[in-house]
């Protein structure tokens, strides 16, 4: 079956459903995969709408996906320009993203919380709207996520057939929630051996957070570069498995961009190391580079653009020896 048949309004209704492609509640399913496969299945539908086949189903898809774009931008706070990012200009996205809400009570409620807040006391971070359970939660004690007037995330521990008790401490995105609600649980059992993980995990997500925010900044070839080292002298240093995993899609990303950089210009993951100032353009260095660009596209790019990618990295070479005088 070519791509041509593949995906078409069918397929995306079969399998670019949000229910399908993200995972809130769980950030062990890391930030960069999930905004990468929904951003672009957003383009694919909206390319397919613009093509003349936005037919109801498919419309509301491209509805549902526009709004979860602006979700994914506060559930883990990164920057978010509708045109900049998906070449829709910013009121027309906005009308997608209202079409959908008013499909949906619970999705209008957190749009409403995070801009005009209509339905919560702005300011109040005593006023909580419930997201939801932990799906880790045991059957004696639930765990439950909400955000408050200020747009902060909040966690609350319910023992069984009492009331929430919210945690006094808010945080600026969910995963920094959820990481500390883990802690908090952890050290009230007295019993928690990992305790010291879920503290430093807590910590390098405060870190990551700052990458999150401006992944979809642009990044010309010199900044890359910086950046790729900056992350990997960040992740050699993370004591968490959580840690780790971030900072290892945030360093496979960054290698990505240093070698499209290069296939763009038609010249060496080394040379291009070089030109940029960066004295370790060895061959062991940009095949290492080279060798992360490819774990980032086996784990964080969607399956759809996967051949595409791999065909520009077979187009890369690494390094050229270079001839004696």
């Amino acid at each position: 079956m070519t791509d041509a048949t593949v995906y078409d309004t069918h397929w995306h209704l079969a399998h670019s459903q949000p229910s399908v492609l993200l995972d809130y509640f769980n950030p062990t399913r890391g930030f960069i995969p999930q905004i990468n496969i929904l951003f672009s299945r957003f383009k694919a539908i909206q390319t397919l709408c613009d093509a003349g086949q936005a037919d109801e189903p498919l419309t509301r898809l491209r509805n549902e996906l526009a709004f979860h774009l602006v979700k994914m931008s506060r559930w883990w706070g990164f920057d978010f320009c509708p045109r900049g990012l998906t070449g829709v200009k910013n009121p027309l996205f906005l009308t997608y993203v209202k079409a959908h809400i008013s499909r949906s009570i619970d999705d209008e409620c957190f749009f409403d919380l995070f801009t005009m807040q209509r339905q919560m006391h702005g300011g109040d971070s005593g006023h909580i709207l419930v997201l939801g359970r932990d799906q880790f939660s045991t059957s004696a004690r639930t765990i439950l996520y909400g955000v408050d007037g200020c747009k902060s995330f909040r966690f609350a521990n319910q023992q069984k057939n009492t009331e929430p008790e919210w945690h006094r401490y808010s945080y600026p995105d969910f995963a920094s929630a959820w990481l500390a609600a883990w802690s908090t649980h952890c050290s009230g059992e007295n019993v928690c051996k990992n305790l010291r993980e879920h503290l430093a995990a807590e910590r390098e997500h405060a870190c990551a957070r700052s990458w999150h925010q401006r992944y979809f900044h642009h990044l010309d070839a010199r900044r890359a570069i910086k950046q790729y080292a900056e992350a990997q002298t960040q992740l050699e240093i993370c004591q968490s498995p959580f840690g780790k995993a971030e900072f290892e899609t945030i360093v496979n990303s960054l290698a990505f961009d240093i070698v499209k950089a290069a296939f763009d210009r038609s010249i060496t993951i080394a040379d291009l190391m070089e030109e940029s100032g960066t004295s370790d353009g060895t061959l062991r260095t940009a095949n290492t580079i080279k060798y992360r660009a490819r774990t980032h596209v086996a784990t964080n790019v969607d399956p759809c653009h996967k051949p595409d990618m791999d065909t520009l990295l077979d187009r890369t070479l690494s390094y050229i020896p270079r001839r004696c005088a």
